[in-house]
């Protein structure tokens, strides 16, 4: 969530870099993956447990990150549609997994079988817009 509120509002030294119509575009993504993964690399030194659930997480952000930053701050307008697609359903698989009329908090397992559901469908929902595009 955080991460799409920071795409909302770059630093201006991305923007700066991003509507630079000197650079090529290939710079300009190096440039923002760089941008990005030493902000992670930051995040990473502060944690307080080098191995845990969030070291996780940052190793993945590093994969993901980079390309979602270029899809909503490049010029591809189908890689943007197609990550604003993807912030849709991970917004509104947060707000389902919130919903009594979506999940059940009677168990701990209806609780859990709930959100695997929700999870399910956004899944869904996504490969189909990516296969779509293929």
């Amino acid at each position: 969530m955080d991460a799409f509120e920071d795409l909302a509002s770059p630093p201006s030294s991305v923007t700066a870099v991003i509507q630079n119509r000197w650079l090529s575009n290939g710079f300009k993504e190096t440039a923002l993956t760089t941008a990005v993964w030493s902000v992670l690399k930051a995040k990473r030194r502060r944690l307080k447990f080098s191995t845990g659930f969030m070291a996780h997480f940052y190793t993945i952000s590093e994969q993901l990150s980079p390309l979602l930053a270029w899809g909503f701050l490049g010029t591809d307008e189908l890689l943007r549609d197609t990550c604003i697609y993807f912030k849709e359903q991970v917004i509104g698989f947060l707000t389902d997994i919130f919903n009594f009329q979506k999940c059940k908090y009677v168990t701990v397992e209806d609780l859990g079988l709930d959100v695997l559901d929700n999870l399910k469908i956004r899944i869904n929902n996504i490969c189909q817009r990516l296969s779509a595009q293929s």
